[in-house]
């Protein structure tokens, strides 16, 4: 194990690595997994004290440090999960937040209206200022961030800001040394690359998933990088097995639990089980009225039975989904 070191160059006819501190390194087999860096706003200073990603442990002490040194007001930048999960737990810490994000709703792109609709309301119940469709002109301050200029000139003033808004995937010495890739690394179902005997997992790794109809993508989540390390040393080993793992995901904000399976983008149906002004319901989503995800909100039940629903491409009717009083498990 190296700590503290990078690879800046890959010769994949040499089967070598080399590393930023001129050693070379050679391999057999080679397995990328080097996930991303977080994405920055056009023009941000990165020497500018008080603007953080959520990344590593290491950027959660610098926040922390900040707070018990007396940072009162926040600005997180993105309606994502890490944007909305860091609103949630900056809240809870006493900081006046404000939480934008470009598109219309928060969790556009993972989910549908309504489950988006029930979070901004809850963050906003909480005391966040939660402003959608807002564009960001620039990160204001001299050494230290004092606050976040909008586009259309409002100056939110800030101790501490979170940009939230995605990562950019760590591929750049596989892509020079000739592999596949525009979007991350692309890879095969064996999670290989276009390179011999080099291998790529988790969150910079493209591939075709049968949960998206075959369409080629990056799951940023803790299931799919195990998933495909698995897959990729069972590979290595001897021991081929396509991946087809299905995907999970969870979130974590206030009292509130969000568990996912399935992939929700495409769907043209939607069904509410249960009550949201409960605080415990699922979103069931449906496409040629099959179910293909279920966001799940304290409704672990729901959760663990209906992966079969998501596996099995399950076509139940309606008012049997809607129906609390039905298992899920008796509709795959």
């Amino acid at each position: 194990m190296r700590l503290g070191r990078c690879v800046t160059a890959l010769d994949p006819a040499a089967k070598s690595l080399t590393l930023d501190d001129g050693a070379t390194l050679g391999y057999g087999h080679l397995i990328w997994a080097a996930g991303g860096d977080p994405r920055r706003l056009p023009g941000e200073d990165p020497s500018l004290g008080g603007v953080h990603a959520v990344r590593t442990r290491a950027d959660v002490d610098r926040m922390i440090a900040e707070i018990n040194a007396g940072a009162k007001r926040a600005v997180v930048i993105g309606g994502g999960y890490i944007g909305l999960e860091a609103a949630a737990v900056l809240t809870k810490l006493g900081l006046a937040v404000t939480l934008l994000e470009a598109l219309p709703r928060v969790l556009a792109r993972v989910a549908g209206e309504e489950m988006s609709s029930f979070y901004e309301a809850e963050h906003r119940a909480h005391g966040v200022d939660v402003r959608t469709g807002v564009t960001v002109a620039g990160i204001e301050g001299d050494g230290a961030v004092s606050g976040v200029r909008l586009a259309e000139g409002e100056v939110l003033p800030a101790d501490m800001v979170i940009v939230g808004i995605g990562i950019v995937p760590a591929v750049g010495p596989l892509l020079a040394a000739g592999a596949a890739g525009a979007n991350g690394v692309d890879v095969d179902e064996l999670c290989r690359t276009s390179l011999p005997e080099v291998y790529a997992v988790g969150d910079c790794a493209a591939h075709a998933n049968a949960f998206a109809d075959g369409a080629v993508i990056r799951l940023e989540s803790v299931q799919n990088a195990n998933d495909m390390a698995t897959c990729a040393a069972k590979s290595i080993c001897g021991d081929p097995q396509p991946y087809r793992a299905t995907p999970w995901f969870w979130s974590n904000q206030y009292d509130l639990r969000l568990q996912t399976v399935g992939l929700s983008a495409g769907h043209d149906a939607t069904v509410i089980r249960g009550d949201p002004a409960a605080r415990s319901f699922s979103v069931i989503y449906l496409k040629a009225g099959k179910v293909i995800a279920l966001d799940c909100v304290n409704a672990v039940k729901d959760y663990a039975q209906g992966r079969k629903l998501v596996e099995n491409r399950s076509a139940p009717e309606l008012a049997q989904l809607a129906d609390i009083g039905v298992p899920l498990k008796e509709l795959a």
